[in-house]
């Protein structure tokens, strides 16, 4: 997976960040309804990353992506139940 970087925000002790996640799936996916296996599809999905800072040190780090739009692009919106329970 590559990421891709496009915009850098800064508010008090936030850094936040604007990219797109990008690659191809070859290696198991974990979901809530269990692990899809590789398809071989390429994602494009849109994501923000939020870094909370203390004293010039990350103290807290989360990531949002669009679930809906990764699955949708590996073939899996609305077929989860290709996820294998494990």
């Amino acid at each position: 997976m590559h990421r891709e970087l496009l915009r850098f925000y800064t508010a008090g002790d936030a850094v936040i960040v604007e990219l797109k996640l990008q690659g191809t799936h070859q290696g198991d996916f974990m979901t809530s309804e269990g692990v899809l296996p590789p398809t071989g599809r390429t994602f494009d999905v849109p994501c923000c990353d939020v870094f909370r800072l203390r004293d010039g040190k990350v103290e807290a780090f989360h990531c949002y992506n669009q679930l809906s739009v990764w699955l949708k692009q590996l073939g899996a919106l609305g077929n989860l139940g290709a996820a294998v329970k494990r």
